[in-house]
C-alpha cells in the first residue's frame, strides 16, 4: 500500500497541521512497516527554507513527493478549471490512497481528508479572505467527493454535521496527541539556563499564541491584576507570533502595571516551548474557539496546571484535568489562576490529572486510528 499525506506549506509551515502530519509520518511506518508513505506538498519558491525550519522525524521510512508545480497554478487548474492535476500525479507515482487537507476537485480513489476545525465558517469575522475562500471553494464541496472525513475532535465533527450537513457515518474522530518524548518534565539545570537566556520572571503564567481576538489575550493581564497581594510577583510570558491584538494587549499590560513582569518571546520552537511549559506556574489558554488545542495537552505532559476555556473542543481535550472558565469573564480567569497558584492541593490535583490525560492522548493512538480508516477503505 502506497499512501500520500498532504502537508500544506502556507505561511510559516509551523502550525498545528504540520505538527499533525509530522507525527503521523513518524508513527504510521511503525504500525505498517510493509507500506510506503509519502509526504505530498506543492512547490513554493521558499519550500527549502520552510522545510529547513521543520526537521524531518529521524529513523522512519518515508519519501517526499513535491511536483514542481507552483501552488498558485495548481489552484487555478485543479479547483477553478477542474483539470485533474493531483489525480494524475497520484497515478504517476502509483499512490493507492491520498490523505488530503485540501480536497482535489477530482480526487483519486480512495481519498481521505482531515478537517481540523471550521473556524472560517463559524467565525468569518475573525478570518482572512484567503481562508474563507479555501473552505468555501475547496473544502465544503469536497465533502461529497472524499470517501472518509477525519475530524480531530467531537466538536469538529459536530460542526461538520451542523454547518455542512456531512453525514455522520462518513466522519471518524481521531483525537490529536502529544509527543511525551519531547513534552516532559525537564531537569532543573535546563530550566535555569532557559530562564536566564530569555530573561524570564521568577514566577509567571504562560499564554501560547496566536494573539488574535478569539483567544482573548487581553483578559490575561486583566486577570493577573486581580490576583491577591501575595501573588503580585507573578508575571506573564506571551509565547508565539504577535497577532492582531498585540498592541492592545501591550497597552492593557502597561495600564495594569505589569509591563516589567511581561515578556513577549516571539516564535518559540518546540524544543524551547517545552522549557517554557516547565518553567510556567500555569498555562492560561482562554481561547473561544479551537478545533483541538494542542498547547493544553503539551502543558499537561510537562506537569503544568492548565486554565482553559469551557468552549468549543477545549473541555473535550482537557478531559477533566484543567480548570475550565468562561473566557470572557476576567474574574473567573483570575479565580482559577489563584487556585492553581496559591492552593497546593488544587495544584497537585491538576498536575496529577494532567499527566494522566496526556498519557491517554498519544500520537501513536492517533496513527492507529488513522491506519484503521485507511484499512477500512481497502
Amino acid at each position: 500500500m502506497r499512501v500520500a499525506l498532504e502537508e500544506p506549506m502556507h505561511g510559516s509551515g509551523r502550525g498545528g497541521v504540520s505538527t499533525y502530519v509530522r507525527n503521523l509520518i513518524r508513527e504510521l511506518p511503525r504500525l505498517a512497516p510493509d507500506w510506503e508513505f509519502f509526504v505530498f506538498a506543492y512547490f513554493f519558491r521558499d519550500y527549502a527554507e520552510k522545510l529547513a525550519r521543520l526537521p524531518d522525524p529521524e529513523g522512519y521510512r518515508f519519501s517526499r513527493l513535491v511536483p514542481r508545480w507552483p501552488e498558485s497554478v495548481v489552484d487555478r487548474l485543479e479547483w477553478n478549471w477542474g483539470v485533474p492535476l493531483i489525480r494524475s500525479c497520484m497515478r504517476r507515482h502509483r499512490i493507492d490512497l491520498l490523505h488530503a487537507h485540501r480536497i482535489p476537485r477530482k480526487p483519486p480513489k480512495p481519498c481521505v481528508a482531515t478537517i481540523h476545525d471550521l473556524f472560517p465558517v463559524v467565525h468569518p469575522e475573525w478570518t482572512s479572505d484567503f481562508l474563507i475562500d479555501q473552505y468555501e471553494r475547496i473544502l465544503r464541496p469536497g465533502m461529497a467527493r472524499v470517501d472518509r472525513v477525519i475530524a480531530v475532535s467531537e466538536h469538529t465533527k459536530k460542526d461538520l454535521i451542523e454547518r455542512w450537513r456531512v453525514p455522520e457515518e462518513k466522519i471518524v474522530v481521531t483525537h490529536e496527541g502529544v509527543d511525551r518524548d519531547l513534552f516532559r518534565p525537564l531537569p532543573e539545570a535546563e530550566k535555569t539556563a532557559l530562564r536566564k537566556r530569555l530573561g524570564l520572571p521568577e514566577r509567571f503564567v504562560l499564554m501560547v499564541g496566536p494573539f488574535d481576538p478569539w483567544c482573548h489575550p487581553g483578559n490575561v493581564p486583566r486577570a493577573l491584576a486581580r490576583l491577591p497581594l501575595a501573588l503580585k510577583d507573578v508575571g506573564v510570558v506571551f509565547a508565539g507570533k504577535g497577532g492582531a491584538t498585540r498592541p492592545e494587549v501591550e497597552r492593557l499590560t502597561a495600564e495594569e502595571g505589569l509591563s516589567a513582569r511581561a515578556v513577549w518571546t516571539g516564535f518559540v520552537p518546540q524544543t524551547e516551548l517545552v522549557g517554557l511549559y516547565n518553567l510556567a506556574e500555569a498555562l492560561v489558554y482562554p481561547s473561544f474557539y479551537e478545533g483541538f488545542g494542542l498547547p493544553v495537552l503539551e502543558a499537561m505532559a510537562c506537569g503544568t496546571p492548565v486554565v482553559t476555556a469551557n468552549t468549543s473542543s477545549l473541555p473535550e481535550v482537557a478531559g477533566g484535568a484543567a480548570l475550565l472558565v468562561d473566557p470572557t469573564r476576567v474574574d473567573a480567569i483570575a479565580d482559577a489562576l489563584r487556585r492553581v497558584l496559591d492552593d497546593p492541593s488544587e495544584r497537585a490535583l491538576r498536575v496529577e490529572r494532567g499527566f494522566a490525560r496526556a498519557k491517554e492522548l498519544s500520537w501513536a493512538e492517533t496513527a492507529r486510528k488513522t491506519l484503521a480508516v485507511y484499512q477500512s477503505l481497502g
